[in-house]
């Protein structure tokens, strides 16, 4: 397989494991081609590599920059916006997933108050367990990820 072959496998598989993951598909791709990219992408440049709309590259890059994958950038005296891979994404998707797993645990800890029921009670304690434990997780991974870097990072 071609160095080429190799980076447009990356890109298509990338845009399936994001649509599996519940993003679209466009966005794995766009995460795939920064990702491989030595120099920050303009729209232009994306839309023709995957095929998409600029509208489409629009779209999914305002859903990666939200995620905190993928930034926003401007070259002096051109107009058009350019995008790159965020410094320490990673751990930035994790802090994500804390804040979100913080307010699911509110929302459940409200129902666990309010909801009165055999069945609606044990089911909303079993959610708070889940929540609780998976959110312990992603804190243990970003301790992890915290301790030891990310290579190329400093």
């Amino acid at each position: 397989m071609t160095n080429e072959q190799a980076r447009l496998q990356f890109i298509e598989r990338m845009g399936q494991q994001a649509a599996n993951d519940g993003l679209t598909r466009s966005a794995g791709q766009i995460w795939a081609a920064l990702l491989l990219s030595d120099e920050m992408m303009s729209s232009a440049e994306l839309a023709e590599l995957l095929q998409i709309t600029k509208g489409s590259i629009s779209t999914n890059v305002r859903t990666l920059e939200t995620l905190h994958i993928v930034e926003r950038r401007f070259k002096p005296g051109d107009r058009q916006d350019y995008y790159a891979i965020q410094e320490n994404p990673y751990t930035a998707l994790v802090e994500g997933q804390i804040r979100r797993f913080d307010n699911a645990n509110k929302i459940v800890a409200e129902a666990l108050d309010g909801v009165r029921g055999g069945s609606a009670q044990v089911k909303l304690t079993e959610l708070a367990r889940f929540y609780q434990l998976y959110q312990q997780s992603a804190v243990g991974l970003l301790a992890a990820m915290k301790a030891d870097p990310e290579p190329g990072s400093s």
